[in-house]
């Protein structure tokens, strides 16, 4: 993921971000549950460019902390859900071999 800062305030950041937009979702859904984040949007900069403003704002909290908390949960559902697909593969693998 390409980020670059581009506004940055003791409660808000605005970030540019070159990523699919469906990784941008999951990580605002993840925003979305922290009590401290009051905003977490992502919009569409131009149609040509897969180009996204990323904003974020907390009520009291650094944003940058709680961008990094949501990123490793992300990263750790992420996970989940490849062991989850994983099992269950080897699981019919098996049980077509049998």
């Amino acid at each position: 993921m390409q980020a670059e800062l581009e506004n940055y305030k003791s409660n808000e950041i605005n970030l540019k971000v070159s990523e699919d937009i469906s990784i941008l979702y999951i990580v605002q859904h993840e925003l979305l549950n922290e009590k401290e984040v009051e905003f977490a949007g992502v919009v569409l900069k131009h149609q040509l460019k897969e180009e996204f403003s990323f904003r974020i704002v907390t009520k009291k909290s650094k944003p940058l902390e709680i961008l990094h908390k949501a990123l490793q949960t992300s990263s750790n559902n992420v996970l989940k859900v490849k062991d989850m697909i994983e099992s269950t593969v080897n699981k019919e693998t098996s049980a077509d071999s049998a």
